[in-house]
């Protein structure tokens, strides 16, 4: 698992630093600030009001990957973020990610009606569409550094037909929607198959988490939606009770 936070030096540097949670080992790069849309972060400081307003266009479209904060208010400058050893910063990417997690997970409360009411029009409508916005709902709740969900699909596959002949048919197969950042379409393999069969006496209608490894951070998760099984994997910081039970009030509002 790496964690990454970012350190706008000016309006057209950022430093961006990554740690290796398990060698525990902290890099960085200084990258122009034009190709922070390439970076996935967990958070991002800023001290300079000038900076930010100079930037104010390309901050506007990365606020909802991650929290924009400000340095002086969060006690770090640039100096401190430059030289932090990795175990304070490991300490401030938790905290950081905890206040972005609970921000999400209160809002989310308070909007569970109608974003499953609206989750489940959308799950007969556009089952990719839900996929989509799952997706982002469950990395920002989760506060997961990445996400996969795995569905089953239908492809169309050659296949030859009584006659001999070569013909197209559908075909179940295992597909994931996964990514760090955004989420990417990715048609599976035979691991997919594997984790579907793995699971597969495990699966119920409820929402439930199988596992939970704090040492390593990796999360994964079951739940079935008219009969359609999906298993949500990805690392995490933390898992909280609140979190578990907002998930599980959002898949049984969809399932109503």
């Amino acid at each position: 698992m790496q964690l990454s936070l970012g350190f706008i030096r000016s309006n057209s540097q950022i430093l961006i630093k990554h740690l290796d949670c398990e060698q525990n080992k902290l890099s960085d790069i200084l990258i122009d600030s034009t190709d922070l849309s390439d970076h996935s972060l967990q958070g991002l400081f800023i001290s300079e009001s000038e900076h930010f307003e100079q930037l104010l266009g390309i901050l506007e479209k990365e606020k909802k990957y991650y929290p924009i904060l400000d340095g002086k208010l969060q006690g770090i400058t640039y100096s401190l973020f430059e030289e932090m050893p990795a175990f304070q910063f490991k300490q401030l990417a938790e905290k950081v990610i905890s206040q972005w997690k609970s921000h999400h997970n209160f809002q989310s409360l308070e909007e569970l009606f109608s974003f499953t009411s609206h989750m489940r029009v959308l799950w007969h409508k556009d089952r990719i569409s839900f996929l989509e916005e799952l997706w982002f709902y469950l990395k920002n709740n989760l506060g997961a550094i990445d996400l996969s969900i795995v569905f089953n699909d239908v492809i169309q596959a050659e296949a030859k037909n009584e006659e001999g002949q070569k013909e197209q048919k559908p075909k179940l197969t295992q597909s994931l929607l996964t990514g760090t950042k955004k989420a990417n379409f990715v048609t599976g393999g035979g691991k997919e198959q594997l984790l579907m069969d793995r699971y597969l006496d495990k699966w119920n209608e409820q929402f439930e988490v199988t596992e939970w490894d704090t040492t390593k951070g990796r999360f994964v998760a079951t739940v079935m939606i008219d009969k359609s099984p999906l298993i949500i994997m990805g690392h995490l910081t933390q898992l909280g009770q609140f979190q578990r039970s907002l998930l599980m009030g959002l898949f049984k509002g969809i399932q109503s």
